[in-house]
């Protein structure tokens, strides 16, 4: 599920991690750090001089590293959707089909929860036109298909139309309903509510669970 290094979105030069000892000891200070920082804040809330300052590396270091504050914008989330994608392929290899539902959803939350002024910012800067979400809608409907392919190779029948767009249509609605949270669009809850995590995810598994269970007459034949 990983992503292609070739996305020609990533500039080469960007893309291109530093080979010496000192140097990756430095990328990996201000990736840290960055990290860290976009769990509560937005990304134009943070400045380079603070990134560097953080890391130990001078202005002049970071920007010979990363380019423009854009440029390490798309650094910064490409290494975000790689480490989710990183996760997803163990929780798919360690978990059984019954468990997935629940180990998925649990993940989605604290991944949202760990980047939560990143992914506000990312949401943002989509609303504003510009093509910046594209490769997370991508992981994300990597993972309901894999789903999907899971639960068809464990019961030996292809899934049927109709449950494969309600699993979707799952995955959607946990995506839509944490990105809520991020935005504040909701004043009645927030990611940060002790039973957020435990309702979304018992909403979830619902929902999926009732995907499976559906038989529409023509709607449950296998899809093509």
């Amino acid at each position: 599920m990983a992503r292609n290094d070739g996305d020609p979105a990533i500039p080469a030069r960007v893309r291109r991690r530093p080979q010496q000892q000192r140097s990756k000891a430095v990328y990996e200070r201000v990736m840290e750090h960055a990290r860290h920082l976009a769990r509560e804040r937005d990304f134009d809330a943070i400045s380079i001089q603070e990134l560097a300052r953080g890391a130990g590396c001078s202005i002049g270091s970071f920007y010979y590293r990363f380019g423009t504050k854009d440029e390490f914008f798309r650094v910064l989330v490409d290494d975000m959707i790689a480490r989710r994608d990183e996760a997803v392929v163990d929780t798919f290899r360690i978990h059984k089909v019954e468990d997935l539902p629940g180990e998925l959803a649990r993940e989605a939350v604290a991944n949202h929860r760990a980047y939560a002024g990143l992914l506000r910012s990312i949401i943002k800067k989509h609303l504003e036109g510009k093509p910046v979400w594209e490769p997370i809608s991508l992981l994300g409907h990597r993972i309901a298909a894999e789903y999907v392919r899971r639960v068809a190779e464990a019961r030996g029948v292809p899934l049927s139309r109709a449950q494969i767009e309600r699993i979707s249509f799952a995955f959607v609605w946990l995506y839509g309903l944490l990105a809520q949270g991020l935005l504040g669009l909701n004043a009645v809850y927030s990611l940060e509510m002790s039973f957020f995590e435990e309702e979304a995810i018992a909403s979830f598994q619902q929902a999926i669970s009732h995907a499976l269970e559906t038989e529409d007459g023509w709607e449950n034949r296998p899809a093509s």
